[in-house]
């Protein structure tokens, strides 16, 4: 495993690019933002780094995998670096109060803190449209990070698999109709609690309703294996909760799964992350 980080910033700030420059970093622009990437055994990546920290750069890290720790591992982290379309009503975002039981929803302390913990699906999502799937068959919505939605084409691969562990759901136009061209993957199974205390970076507990939620440490998926003991689906959600603005679960397929996807040439845009087991 290595980790790179993606750097970005405001194309108007000349002095960085010239830094970048003299540094002889590769970067580019698209519209108002310039984005380069390094990996953290770069010769310069420390001096970078803190350089690009101190002009407040957006610095996100990712690990990236050897195929032979996707190969080898047993359960995967997935979800879609696709984003496309937002839930419907999505004015003040209503799209919550409308697709789940938000009984015991909380807020948090908005907009100082996001909790958003609570949330249970009762409907279909409602889009205004069918995505332009192109050459890929995933995808997640804006706001939603934790439901995955395939195209037809998708669909029939794994109806005709013998994957276990999820309903298709249909999803619906904002007239209630039922859109063919995209449906999504329901995960029936949650696991219980067992993200491991090493594999957090920080603990977010909501100031108004007490819930803890983890920002987990890049490339540090670890969960104790006690809580896989007895699944019998190839797909399952945690019930651990990650994120600041969102509450969202962690996907999580067998390799029985990840190989179905890899065997019919669906993978375009997923990204995949091996869970270590203690």
């Amino acid at each position: 495993m290595r980790i790179k980080y993606r750097f970005a910033f405001n194309a108007d700030e000349a002095d960085v690019i010239n830094f970048l420059r003299k540094k002889n970093i590769e970067y580019e622009k698209s519209g108002f933002t310039v984005v380069f990437e390094l990996y953290e055994e770069h010769e310069k990546f420390n001096e970078v780094k803190s350089y690009m920290e101190s002009h407040n750069a957006i610095i996100i890290p990712n690990a990236v995998y050897a195929r032979n720790e996707i190969n080898s591992a047993q359960w995967l982290t997935i979800r879609s670096s696709w984003g496309n379309l937002y839930p419907q009503p999505e004015d003040d975002m209503k799209y919550i109060s409308t697709t789940y039981d938000s009984v015991d929803y909380c807020e948090g302390n908005e907009p100082s803190y996001y909790c958003r913990k609570g949330l249970i699906q009762k409907e279909s999502f409602v889009l205004k449209k069918e995505p332009n799937w192109g050459s890929r068959n995933f995808m997640m919505l804006h706001w939603v990070a934790d439901e995955l939605f395939m195209s037809p084409k998708a669909e029939d691969v794994l109806k005709s698999s013998n994957l276990k562990g999820f309903e298709i759901y249909n999803v619906l136009s904002k007239s209630k109709k039922e859109l063919e061209g995209i449906k999504q993957i329901f995960v029936k199974t949650y696991l219980p609690e067992g993200f491991s205390a090493d594999s957090i970076e920080r603990k977010l507990t909501c100031p108004k309703c007490n819930f803890t939620k983890y920002w987990p440490k890049t490339g540090a998926l670890r969960f104790h294996k006690r809580i896989f003991e007895g699944v019998q689906g190839d797909i399952v959600k945690t019930t651990d909760k990650f994120g600041e603005t969102g509450c969202d679960s962690l996907i999580l397929i067998a390799h029985k799964f990840y190989d179905v996807i890899k065997n019919a040439k669906l993978d375009r845009g997923l990204v995949f992350e091996p869970i270590e087991l203690i």
